[in-house]
């Protein structure tokens, strides 16, 4: 597909298709109704993007993009994780649509920026914590130490157990008979039991043992 970067199409239809896809899932929305939102032809979706699952992956693409931006200066991975815990509700009721109703080989097909910041920020902390990791060069997103944690399996369930919060709300506050908590209360006890799992899985803290 081509892009010119002198039309403001593109960036039309990405916007239209994002508002679209925060409120029904891809198998809801269809190209023509891109079109309609974005106010541009409709072949144009072909001459940019092909396929909804393309113009689906370029929204995820400047998504993740856009993470990757609000993360760039986080001084760790608690502040990291709290700036993504303010208004994830959205994209994670998007993302849950994805999930379900598309190819996700063809959606999801690139690193996340934020993801891999947040991979980068807990191998930083490792590194700095005392203990047996204390002093050590910190431990690359792509690596995992020798009977140890990877960064980035840590990273990628802290911002899983974010996200879920969030879409799950509705159910896990009656499920957990947690009706008399507020809300921000205990999104900020999340993120304290987060903070806790990643100095607790550090170098030198053995992971569980898998059964055979």
């Amino acid at each position: 597909m081509t892009n010119d970067p002198q039309s403001p199409a593109p960036a039309q239809i990405l916007a239209a298709a994002t508002e679209l896809f925060h409120e029904r899932s891809p198998a809801a929305v269809s190209l023509r109704e891109i079109a309609r939102r974005a106010g541009v032809n409709y072949g144009l979706i072909h001459h940019y993007y092909g396929t909804k699952e393309s113009v689906l992956a370029a929204v995820f693409r400047t998504s993740a993009q856009q993470g990757g931006r609000l993360l760039a200066d986080a001084p760790d991975a608690d502040a990291a994780l709290a700036r993504l815990a303010r208004d994830p509700r959205a994209f994670a009721r998007m993302l849950a649509w994805a999930v379900l109703d598309s190819d996700t080989s063809k959606v999801f097909a690139e690193e996340s920026p934020a993801m891999h910041r947040i991979g980068e920020l807990i191998a930083a902390e490792w590194a700095a914590s005392p203990g047996p990791a204390a002093g050590s060069d910190p431990i690359p997103p792509g690596e995992a130490p020798p009977g140890g944690f990877d960064p980035r399996v840590v990273a990628a369930t802290s911002v899983m157990t974010v996200l879920g919060w969030s879409l799950f709300a509705p159910y896990l506050l009656p499920a957990a008979g947690l009706q008399d908590r507020d809300l921000d209360d205990i999104r900020s006890e999340v993120l304290a039991l987060l903070h806790r799992t990643i100095a607790a899985t550090a170098p030198g803290q053995e992971p569980p043992q898998q059964e055979d």
